[in-house]
């Protein structure tokens, strides 16, 4: 999520969209339990992801629909760990990093520009056979 002019940029695994700056919609962790983003004013742009299984690669694409030629591309160029916590969930690990990443922004021919985005990345792995056990 980041601001860009007087838009914010608000992403998941699955789509990019742009929503006025105000009001504010909360913060990171408030946006991450939405049930759907695009829910709201009908001036929401919503780009999809070229690849919903990537995550936060170094280079992203989004395309507006299927119009191929509305095409969002963020280049990573520097980022930086703002908080990272691992924990044991049932015997699965759990593992949650929160940064801020610089990205070379480019859209449709426009001039590109950098947009600060902080991102959470989140992964919960398989048990892997092992037992899971409740604790009092």
């Amino acid at each position: 999520m980041g601001p860009l002019g007087d838009q914010q940029i608000i992403s998941t695994r699955y789509n990019l969209i742009f929503v006025p700056s105000k009001p504010s919609r909360g913060n990171l962790r408030d946006l991450i339990f939405l049930d759907d983003l695009t829910k709201g004013p009908s001036e929401i742009e919503q780009y999809i992801a070229a690849d919903v299984n990537s995550g936060l690669v170094p280079k992203m694409e989004f395309t507006l629909g299927d119009d191929q030629k509305n095409k969002i591309t963020l280049t990573e160029n520097s980022s930086k760990t703002i908080s990272h916590h691992t924990a044991m969930v049932c015997g699965r690990y759990e593992s949650t990093d929160v940064s801020r990443k610089v990205y070379h922004y480019e859209r449709n021919g426009e001039p590109a520009r950098d947009a600060t985005l902080q991102c959470r990345e989140y992964m919960l792995t398989t048990r892997g056979g092992r037992p899971c056990i409740d604790r009092p």
